[in-house]
């Protein structure tokens, strides 16, 4: 399938403004992958909701990522990672630098971690594919939902760390 795909070094304004807040209500129980690389070299994906995703600008997000996980310990090691949107009209992957991660404030089985933007790609589907739309992407429930929809997490991933 050929596709219409672009590349920059920002993210699109819609994902910007999803990751920045309007996400985290209207997009309840929706996994993003999220992808770092292991000592061996090989890709680790884990799923963040938007409660654990929060965008400052078009060039940086901040995570926040289970204290001691595999994923805090490749973006300490190896410092880079990849976020994948999936949506009806297109799929995104970013892929950005992880910066020094904190122990987070709020909940410390967390790690927070500042991610600069270096690539975004967007793909959709090209003319020759007429209406093709993906239906669905990684969905979930949680027995205990305010944990990963924390406001008070939220609200600190949107806070600039403290000298």
């Amino acid at each position: 399938m050929k596709r219409a795909t672009t590349e920059t070094d920002q993210m699109p304004r819609d994902l910007a403004a999803l990751f920045s807040g309007e996400g985290f209500s209207a997009r309840h129980g929706v996994a993003l992958p999220f992808v770092t690389v292991d000592p061996e070299g090989f890709p680790r994906a884990a799923l963040l909701s938007f409660g654990e995703i929060r965008a400052r600008s078009r060039r940086e997000l901040v995570v926040a990522v289970r204290a001691g996980s595999h994923t805090a310990a490749n973006l300490i090691r190896r410092k880079t990672a990849m976020i994948v949107y999936l949506s009806r009209g297109h799929a995104v992957w970013l892929q950005a630098r992880a910066g020094r991660g904190r122990a987070c404030a709020m909940d410390p089985e967390r790690q927070i971690f500042p991610l600069t933007v270096v690539r975004v790609k967007v793909d959709a589907a090209g003319p020759e594919e007429g209406n093709a739309e993906l239906l669905t992407g990684p969905i979930f429930t949680a027995s205990h939902p305010d944990r990963i929809f924390s406001p008070p997490l939220f609200e600190e991933l949107g806070r600039e760390p403290e000298p």
